[in-house]
């Protein structure tokens, strides 16, 4: 299903890995490889040098992003989807952190506290836990000096 594979030995035994270096345009292919690898345990996935510490996170942003592709207009797919977490959660009475549906229920526990750092660095923290930082409909405003 990969475009490059490759097979490499260490002292655990046989590793096998897939490269998409097109990810994430070939998303569709991915999804299917994580669904038929899905029983295995030993299964790692690693996005730019970044282990992806859980599998199910990323394959169920995975989903999202593929449906926002069918969307429209993405940015207007992000937005209802994150607004439906965000009716459902009870969202605090403040303006909107993120628009992204996986980190918006966890947004609740930014601080915008100076000693906590700025919120766009808490947001992207946020997003790499949530495994959505790959995304690209994921905008979130730089952190300034």
């Amino acid at each position: 299903m990969a475009p490059a594979c490759d097979a490499e030995a260490d002292e655990e035994g046989t590793l096998y890995v897939a490269l998409f270096e097109d990810f994430p345009k070939a998303v569709e292919p991915v999804v299917r490889l994580i669904e038929e690898a899905w029983d295995l345990h030993d299964v790692r996935i690693r996005l730019d040098g970044r282990s992806v510490m859980s599998r199910i996170n990323f394959y169920v942003a995975l989903l999202c992003y593929r449906r926002s592709l069918d969307a429209p207009d993405p940015v207007t797919y992000c937005l209802r989807q994150s607004a439906k977490v965000g009716a459902d959660g009870g969202c605090p009475d403040r303006s909107c952190l993120s628009h992204c549906q996986f980190i918006c229920s966890r947004c609740v526990g930014v601080s915008r506290d100076r000693a906590a750092g700025p919120v766009p660095i808490q947001l992207m923290e946020l997003a790499r836990h949530a495994e959505v930082d790959w995304c690209p409909n994921l905008h979130i405003e730089k952190a300034t000096a």
